[in-house]
């Protein structure tokens, strides 16, 4: 045993000492180089699991891992992507895309693709890098052309037009040793459909390794049992098709190509589009075509010696896509999220609470009036102009008059105000036609007194049969949501005074409709937030208080603090925190940002809504829980109906399994939340399932005073 006194130190003491310390600004730099290797690192993991539909900088540290059965593979395929990513620095690129996906995937395929032709050598390794950087500048060009004027992604195409150079240019490159495959990981004895199958997993990463096919398919399990089903039956499926036509199974189950039926049935299946039996059905016809088109380009490019890759994939999806989206179908998902489960998850709740319409406006009177024509009316609401509503005022009896009904005088509507139900500018308008008798319509002004407003979204509103000389704004006014307009008349092609109002995308009187709904209102006595009313319904505007929701202090940087007590099963309490951010995403979205998760939501003139939780944070699905929505409107022991997603409210197998069957049934896909006003300060809310009785109680307490939000439910407070 050697010892150390204290004496030996010093002079070691004295060496140290006079290491000079860095000062602040080198401390910083020192800072922003270990964040930015950081950002990287996560960006380049997250690009990987892209490559397959999945998500996560996790998921990706977990397939390069795999990839490092064949290391001389993954070197190239670095090279590419690290050479890539010089070329983003040479020509100072923000570093925002490193949040693109495709600008770093591409050039890691690329280079992988070499790494699968050529042994390392220092003329591949330059190939790899020129295939990588050829591939970044392919996908930032393609990817601006195809978002801009197609709306699409632009998926591995610029890693399939580098792949074919790469092969045509290395007929000339004699300095290129080509690899050998590894027999021993290529089979392992197991039945001929299942290696295929995990071979082909392992070929899309350019890794024709079963190994590493097993470690995919893991992944695809563990992350979406949509996605594990759907890999396996595209994969199927595409080998059936092949062997049918060529008449061998045993080709089918080598051939790399292959790889695009697992793809298309990935991407149509479940990702771009929301999964059902639709989405599966077209995911089918997909796989159909790309076996066709796989084969014809085989032969196609026979004569030249390049490979199908992932062409057959690329062309279908794209075309899939453009097609659905020209002809503006519902199915596609307008946000996929990191498995179909999710996205199935938050797309159908968001779809149910938004009723699919963004042009809510406020309702243009005061009072309780029933909606006499709606869309798609009997009479008038047909074709083009279906998208329209009609309200007129009634009794307690059901009558729109008093005594006779033969004067206009005698109807409840008749000179009523008529209320702005947005904020814009009054486009166009016209004042002086007389109001027509009792039983006497215009035929050849039909829409009467009207105003034309100019929503600041976007959009129309036109307002018709307005009392003679009523209307009190003139045209190129700004007004201001409930400002008077004018007062209920019977001019035009009117039997008696009613409004009606309709939505449109030009100022033209008598132009197309479009579909629109109403805001903060009672529908038959039932307060709800937002709806698209139907005929015979009786609607109220309720107005508007705005310290509901601004006792939330949702503001940018602002933060809001929580002390949570949890209930246990001893009786006892344990006491944590959560403590929020509010911050603002790159898409312009606003989060409350807790560290290890992200709750999103929305605040407008109808106050706060949450929509969707990224990550995993028990504490943050409390507040989504409670507080799914929180309208800028108070009555007192009146009720609305909102929905949340059903991973808030399951864990586990129940999760999984409602999911699951949430792409066949989507009233499976969100639960249900009742909320009512008990007092002026005192929320109750009530969450319920479809297929389980229990139920889960909330209470929200307001302190508008001292700011203070008080939560509780079953077992949190």
């Amino acid at each position: 045993m050697i010892g150390i006194n204290s004496r030996s130190l010093h002079p070691l003491k004295a060496i140290f000492s006079n290491i000079p310390k860095p000062s602040i600004r080198q401390r910083q730099k020192i800072k922003n180089i270990w964040q930015t290797a950081q950002h990287l690192v996560t960006s380049i993991c997250a690009a990987v699991s892209e490559i397959i539909f999945l998500r996560g900088a996790g998921i990706g540290s977990i397939l390069i891992a795999a990839m490092m059965l064949q290391p001389s593979v993954l070197m190239m395929g670095m090279t590419g992507l690290f050479t890539a990513i010089c070329l983003a620095s040479v020509m100072q690129l923000k570093r925002d895309y490193l949040n693109y996906a495709p600008l770093l995937f591409n050039p890691l395929l690329a280079g992988l693709g070499v790494g699968y032709l050529f042994q390392i050598t220092p003329a591949s390794l330059a190939l790899a890098g020129i295939a990588g950087s050829l591939a970044f500048v392919l996908t930032w060009t393609l990817s601006h052309i195809l978002r801009t004027f197609l709306i699409l992604p632009v998926l591995s195409l610029p890693f399939v037009a580098v792949s074919w150079i790469v092969h045509l240019a290395a007929f000339r490159y004699a300095g290129l040793i080509p690899a050998i495959a590894h027999s021993h990981t290529y089979s392992i004895g197991l039945p001929e459909f299942i290696e295929g199958f995990l071979r082909t997993l392992g070929l899309i990463f350019f890794l024709p390794n079963i190994y590493i096919g097993i470690v995919v398919m893991l992944l695809l399990l563990w992350n979406s049992r949509i996605q594990f089903i759907l890999a396996i039956a595209g994969y199927a499926l595409g080998t059936y098709i092949r062997a049918t036509l060529t008449g061998t199974f045993l080709y089918v189950y080598h051939d790399p190509a292959a790889l695009n039926f697992i793809l298309v049935a990935l991407a149509i299946g479940g990702f771009y589009l929301i999964p059902s039996p639709r989405s599966y059905c077209l995911a089918a016809i997909a796989v159909v075509f790309t076996a066709l088109i796989g084969e014809a380009v085989s032969v196609f490019w026979a004569t030249v010696g390049l490979p199908v890759h992932a062409f057959p994939y690329n062309l279908v999806t794209l075309s899939f896509l453009y097609l659905l989206g020209s002809v503006g179908q519902k199915l596609l998902a307008r946000y996929p999220q990191a498995s179909p489960e999710k996205t199935l998850d938050y797309e159908l709740t968001a779809r149910t609470r938004e009723r699919g319409n963004c042009r809510a406006i406020a309702l243009p009177f005061v009072g309780r009036w029933k909606v006499w024509q709606g869309v798609d009316g009997r009479w008038t609401h047909q074709g083009l102009w279906r998208y329209a509503y009609d309200f007129i005022l009634c009794d307690d009896e059901g009558q729109t008059y008093r005594n006779q009904g033969i004067q206009l005088k005698d109807y409840y509507a008749f000179q009523k105000p008529i209320l702005s139900p947005i904020s814009g500018w009054v486009t166009r308008l016209v004042s002086d036609l007389p109001d027509c008798e009792i039983g006497v319509v215009d035929h050849d002004r039909n829409w009467g007194n009207y105003v034309i407003l100019y929503d600041d979204r976007g959009f129309y509103v036109e307002i018709s049969h307005f009392s003679q000389n009523s209307i009190v704004v003139k045209q190129g006014d700004r007004i201001n949501q409930g400002q008077l307009l004018g007062r209920c008349g019977n001019s035009g092609y009117s039997p008696q005074p009613h409004i009606h109002i309709q939505a449109q995308f030009t100022p033209e009187i008598g132009a197309a409709t479009i579909p629109f709904g109403f805001t903060n209102l009672l529908v038959n006595a039932q307060l709800i937030s937002e709806c698209e009313p139907k005929e015979n319904d009786i609607l109220e505007a309720i107005p508007v208080e705005r310290n509901c929701s601004q006792v939330l202090s949702l503001t940018l940087d602002s933060q809001l603090y929580f002390q949570i007590e949890r209930k246990q099963k001893t009786g006892k309490s344990k006491n944590s925190h959560l403590s929020v951010t509010v911050r603002m995403a790159t898409d312009g979205t606003f989060y409350l940002d807790s560290g290890k998760a992200k709750l999103y939501f929305t605040q407008s003139d109808r106050g706060v809504k949450f929509h969707r939780i990224d990550g995993k944070d028990p504490n943050l699905n409390l507040l989504f829980l409670a507080m799914p929505s929180l309208p800028n409107i108070k009555k007192i022991g009146y009720s609305w109906q909102d929905y949340l997603p059903i991973s808030i409210v399951t864990q586990g197998f129940q999760q999984m399994s409602y999911q699951l069957m949430s792409s066949f049934d989507s009233s499976l896909a969100s639960a249900r939340y009742q909320g009512e006003w008990r007092s002026a300060s005192e929320l109750f809310g009530t969450v319920s399932i479809l297929g389980d009785r229990r139920k889960i109680s909330t209470i929200v307490n307001f302190d508008f005073d001292k700011e203070l939000v008080i939560i509780s439910t079953n077992s949190m407070h």
